[in-house]
C-alpha cells in the first residue's frame, strides 16, 4: 500500500487515480504525518461496503435473537431509569416565572436634519 502526502497526491492526482482504478492499488494520503484519507478502486469500496452490510445483518440477527430469548424493555422504562424522561415529549407542568419589568428607554431627541434646518445653521 502506497503512502503520500496531500501535496504529492494533489500534484499527481491523475496518476494516483489510475493506479487505484487499473492497478487496484490502495493509496493512503497523509497530512502532517497522519493518515487522513485513502484512495481505493470502486471495486474495493464495493467489497468493503458488502462486508459492512454483512456485519450489520449479523448484528441485527443477534439482537433479534437476544430480544426473543431475554425479552425487551420499553423505551419509556429505559429513559426513566437513566433520568432522560424529558425526551419522552411529555411537557412537565412548569410554574410561571414572573416577567421582567420592561426597561424604559430614554433618548435625547435631536432635531431632524432637513433642508430647512441646514439653512438655519
Amino acid at each position: 500500500m502506497a503512502t503520500m502526502t496531500v501535496a504529492e497526491a494533489k500534484n499527481r492526482f491523475s496518476d494516483v487515480l489510475r493506479r487505484a482504478e487499473y492497478g487496484g492499488e490502495r493509496v493512503i494520503v497523509e497530512r502532517h504525518g497522519k493518515p487522513v484519507a485513502a484512495i481505493v478502486s470502486t471495486d474495493d469500496l464495493r467489497r468493503l461496503e458488502a462486508a459492512e452490510d454483512a456485519a450489520d445483518r449479523r448484528d441485527a440477527q443477534h439482537a433479534l435473537t437476544e430480544a426473543i430469548r431475554d425479552g425487551t424493555v420499553s423505551l419509556e422504562t429505559v429513559l426513566r431509569k437513566y433520568g432522560l424522561d424529558y425526551l419522552l415529549g411529555e411537557s412537565p407542568v412548569r410554574t410561571a416565572r414572573p416577567r421582567r419589568a420592561a426597561r424604559s428607554r430614554v433618548s435625547a431627541k435631536r432635531p431632524r436634519k432637513n433642508s430647512a434646518n441646514r439653512r438655519r445653521q
